[in-house]
Parts: C-alpha cells; structure tokens; sequence
C-alpha cells in the first residue's frame, strides 16, 4: 500500500468487540520502524512499554482501580474490553524541563506515534490512541515504572481491523494561507 493510501485509509479502530491475538514480531516490527519518525536533536523522547496479551487482565485490573475506583460495573466493563484486545503499547518519555526542548520532545512523540499507528496499518493490526486523565496518576505510573523526569503520552490499542474502514469527510478547507 502507498503511503498516501496509508494515510487516508488508516482509521482509529475503537470498536474492541473480537479476541485479538497478534504475532509479536509485527508489533516489534512497528514499534521499532517507527523509530524513524523524524525528532530533533535525535533525541528520540519516547519509550514503550508493551503490554502484551498475557498481561491484559492485570493491566485491565489496575486501570479500573485507578479510573473508576467509585464505580465496579464500570471497572468490570474495562477489564472485559481490555481482556479482548490485542495488546496495548503505553509511549512514555522523559519532561524536558527547558521549553524548547519540550515542545520539540512533544511533537516527535505525536510523530512517532502517528507512524506507529500508519506501520500497524499497514501491518493488519487495528490501533487507536487513547489519552486518559490517568495518565497522570501518581498510582498508575508507579504500577508502570514512569519515572520522575517523565510522563505517558498515550496508549495505543492494539485491536484486529473491521472488513472495511469507513472514511469521515475532512474538513480540510481553508488550510493554506499565504504571507
């Protein structure tokens, strides 16, 4: 598939309603390709902690806890869905504290998980990219090994792809204006 076509067919799957199972090595494949993304200075300000299918339920178990501590219908519900996925790939990098460096850290990681997701695509796994207000939880990013000097900057659902992915019109009018 082109890269064009990559980019226009690739969707946010958010539909986990099958068992995904996925052969490590693809993922491997994706999340190391993906390196390439372009990122200032070679920083390259992310890593991944995957969480792999055998470690889904207690994944599934700790975000609960953290999300909906109030509200055990719903903390069952997630732990079910979080059960049927594929895989979940939390992309975690340190906080520059100097500005500069922090914005150009933050849009490499946007980068390279936009070239995660088109390589997943690309690859038959269904992905999308969730960011939680957990994601700044003291317990949740102890449970994860999230260091001091760094923060999560989203998780990647890994999920099997529908038959067809139905495109939304964009609204891609009025993009370009001219100095």
């Amino acid at each position: 598939m082109s890269i064009q076509d990559l980019i226009i067919n690739r969707r946010s799957i958010k539909k986990f309603e099958q068992d995904s199972h996925f052969e490590d090595a693809k993922i491997q494949q994706a999340i190391e390709l993906a390196a390439y993304a372009p990122n200032h200075g070679m920083r390259e300000p992310w890593r991944v902690i995957w969480v792999k299918k055998d470690r889904l339920p207690a994944y599934g178990r700790l975000f609960a806890e953290v999300n909906f501590k109030n509200d055990s219908a719903k903390g069952q519900a997630f732990i079910d869905m979080a059960a049927k996925l594929g895989g979940i790939l939390i992309i975690a990098g340190p906080v520059d504290r100097r500005q500069k460096q922090r914005l150009e850290d933050l849009l490499a990681v946007g980068g390279y998980m936009q070239t995660l997701s088109l390589l997943l695509f690309d690859a038959g796994v269904g992905s999308c990219i969730k960011t939680p207000a957990s994601l700044t939880e003291p317990k949740f990013n102890e449970a994860l090994g999230i260091h001091g000097h760094e923060m999560i900057h989203g998780l990647v659902y890994l999920t099997e792809l529908p038959e067809e992915t139905a495109g939304k019109p964009r609204k891609n009018i009025n993009l370009i204006s001219e100095f």
